[in-house]
């Protein structure tokens, strides 16, 4: 099994807990980072940088130039309530634009 379809199947597994933990507890396990940066590669075709890159996620190429992203994700399950927050974006580090992705309550 390729390297993407094995993080693609834990993703799918990690999910399931998810929302059975939060079934369980109405608290969110933790996973919603990994899911909206892995989520934006596989939609978008973003490029994840390594682990704990500072100031951004990813990169993607518009007009043949590098971008920087920094990637914030939300869970949105059904029933929430309006005013929910964002991770904090990091204006001290290099970036170039911040890309926020929304996740319904199976991710």
């Amino acid at each position: 099994m390729e390297n993407s379809e094995q993080v693609l199947q834990l993703l799918a597994e990690a999910k399931v807990i998810a929302q059975r933990y939060y079934a369980l507890t109405k608290k969110p396990l933790g996973i919603t980072g990994e899911v909206a940066e892995y989520e934006a590669a596989r939609l978008l075709g973003v490029t994840l940088a390594s682990a704990r890159q500072a100031g951004y996620d990813a990169t993607e190429l518009v007009a043949g130039k590098p971008r920087t992203l920094q990637i914030k994700g939300r869970c949105l399950p059904n029933g929430c309530t309006p005013g929910q927050r964002l991770g904090s974006i990091q204006p001290d580090k290099e970036w170039d634009a911040v890309l926020m992705v929304l996740l319904d309550s199976t991710f």
